[in-house]
């Protein structure tokens, strides 16, 4: 495929945007960007949080902590006393519900303290009556539901206990509020929505809105019980009445979930929550109203498809940048607008297709300018100098393009080459030839010039083309007597010229002409047309009517300046062109 014809990059073009517009709207149907948009949405939350205002959502949460552990003599599992006083307390202080993130014992220790038990039934039936009260349920390493006590359970009533569980992402982090836990995809009674039915709000499954409120104060049980001791029934009543209480472990090691963002007032950026924040800020989320709820597929979809414009913004790497960079900052501005509105924008989605469709273009169009480089070296090379190939690879000269330019042309022609041809053998005719073709291009190339073509024992050269030159005439006078010096070198030292006297005649002419690429696809030149070609051509003839290895037009003379050697030899007729005024050099 020649993908230097206009004609074929453009349909690689229209293909490529389409194929960036298809790529787009997968991406965004199929949430295959699910990964970096997870990444994307916490960042959002982070930021959020950090700027959001305290809202009054009735929520308190009483923490379980090292020093609550140190204060209460007996095991955790016997804390039925200081567990039912809390649960009555409350209920006497109006609390709204309580709920029990707190793993409650599968039997009866009355074996143990008689009144065990029924210290912690009566404080749940206080709460119950008072308000609500929810029992966490658990499950144990093989997904089985662990057993509570039935006469705890029967205390809290029928819509008394919820599962404590959560379906994380891929990453392990918890995003999601969704009682749609069963085996089978069936919705089941979960802890933080039966709170939520408690305070007469159905859940709504969405994203957690990890933006909303500030970090929770969390007050230490044993607080609470030394308050009760104290017969502090006032400040009960404030921390405690009309709340949402939940009751849970916060100490480090236990009952941690992996989260986004920081749910304690001036808790550690560690992703590691205790799992009472996590319920916390799920019931938050749920009583405001505030679940965040995905775009739906059709509209990420749309989205991202749209995004697969930017193919159009990657024709070179700055544009493409500016593209992608551009872009990025609307879409994360517009994500984040979003989602302080409830709203999760497919920002992964968006940015991930604009990058691929930019790139993607940007790939194209160094795979086609690497194959055009391959082209020009192939229409070049040997041609003009390797620096001017360079300049041509770079795209800093025109290269194939026809332009009018000012060039000075160099014909250099061997002297007596056919009766040389007829005298000796192949071999070392060949051999002397190439030599000095050899030579005669070093010449013309060490001085920017472009090799036209070889013509039999013959070169056509000129200089101004393509690379533009502020002394063209000085260049081409330059490379003759260059290629007069090695000339006369080769003729005193190579054994190919033995034999005979070697000596070049050379033509110098100047003028304007038009210089491009002349040919069929499959053999073509870089060449200049114009007058001065055909003047140097016959000033070359003209060499040995002079006796002079070199003559020039007096316009050429003019340009070079003051130059020892110059001879000025008059006018002279020029077959097929009228006469001109000609100078030597020897």
């Amino acid at each position: 495929m020649n993908t230097g014809d206009p004609a074929v990059l453009a349909r690689l073009v229209r293909a490529g945007l389409v194929a960036a517009v298809l790529a787009g709207l997968a991406i965004g149907a199929f949430d295959l960007a699910a990964p970096l948009q997870r990444r994307l949405a916490d960042a959002g939350f982070a930021f959020l949080r950090g700027h959001a205002a305290p809202v009054s959502d009735g929520i308190v949460v009483v923490g379980i902590d090292e020093a609550t552990v140190a204060a209460l003599p007996e095991p955790m599992t016997l804390w039925h006393r200081h567990l039912g006083a809390f649960l009555a307390v409350a209920a006497q202080a109006r609390a709204r519900v309580v709920g029990v993130d707190f793993v409650l014992p599968d039997r009866s220790h009355a074996a143990i303290a008689p009144d065990l038990d029924r210290a912690l039934v009566d404080g749940i039936l206080r709460m119950r009556q008072a308000g609500g009260v929810v029992i966490a349920l658990t499950v144990d390493e093989g997904g089985r539901p662990r057993a509570v006590h039935p006469v705890f359970l029967g205390a809290a009533g029928p819509q008394g206990a919820g599962f404590a569980l959560w379906r994380a992402d891929p990453d392990g982090v918890v995003r999601t509020f969704d009682e749609r836990l069963g085996a089978g995809g069936e919705a089941i009674p979960t802890f933080v929505g039966q709170l939520s039915r408690a305070l007469g709000i159905e859940p709504v499954a969405g994203r957690i809105n990890y933006a909303l409120g500030t970090g929770f104060d969390v007050l230490p049980l044993a607080t609470v019980l030394q308050w009760i001791r104290d017969g502090d029934e006032r400040r009960l009543v404030d921390v405690l009445g009309g709340k949402a209480v939940l009751v849970g472990s916060v100490l480090p090691f236990s009952d941690r979930t992996r989260v986004p963002v920081p749910l304690a007032r001036g808790g550690a950026a560690d992703g590691d929550e205790p799992g009472v924040l996590v319920h916390a800020q799920a019931l938050r989320t749920l009583l405001a109203g505030r679940t965040v709820q995905p775009l739906p597929s059709w509209m990420a979809a749309l989205l991202a498809g749209l995004a697969g414009f930017a193919w159009l913004g990657g024709r070179r790497p700055a544009s493409a940048f500016a593209t992608v960079f551009a872009g990025s900052a609307v879409v994360f501005g517009a994500g984040l607008w979003a989602l302080a509105r409830d709203v999760l924008a497919p920002v992964a989605a968006v940015v991930v297709t604009l990058a691929l469709a930019a790139g993607a273009r940007l790939a194209l169009e160094a795979t086609v300018a690497w194959r055009e480089r391959i082209r020009l070296r192939g229409v070049f090379s040997g041609y003009v100098s390797p620096q001017v190939m360079a300049e041509i690879e770079a795209g800093r000269l025109e290269g194939l393009a026809n332009a009018r330019r000012f060039i000075c042309v160099l014909v250099m022609d061997v002297r007596g080459f056919t009766t040389r041809a007829e005298r000796e053998p192949p071999d070392r005719v060949l051999a002397l030839l190439n030599e000095l073709c050899e030579q005669a291009t070093e010449a013309i190339h060490g001085r920017g010039g472009t090799v036209d073509k070889f013509m039999g024992d013959g070169i056509l050269a000129f200089f101004g083309a393509p690379a533009p030159m502020d002394d063209a005439c000085g260049a081409a006078f330059g490379a003759a007597v260059d290629i007069l010096e090695r000339v006369r070198r080769i003729g005193d030292t190579s054994p190919a010229a033995a034999g005979a006297p070697l000596a070049v005649g050379v033509g110098l002419a100047c003028g304007e002409a038009t210089v491009g690429h002349v040919g069929a696809a499959t053999r073509h030149s870089y060449t200049a047309i114009g007058d001065c070609v055909n003047v140097a051509s016959r000033l070359e003839s003209l060499t040995k009517e002079v006796g002079m290895p070199l003559v020039m037009t007096k316009d050429v003379a003019a340009r070079i300046g003051e130059r020892a050697g110059l001879v000025p030899l008059g006018v002279h007729a020029i077959k097929g062109h009228t006469s001109l005024e000609v100078v030597g050099w020897r």
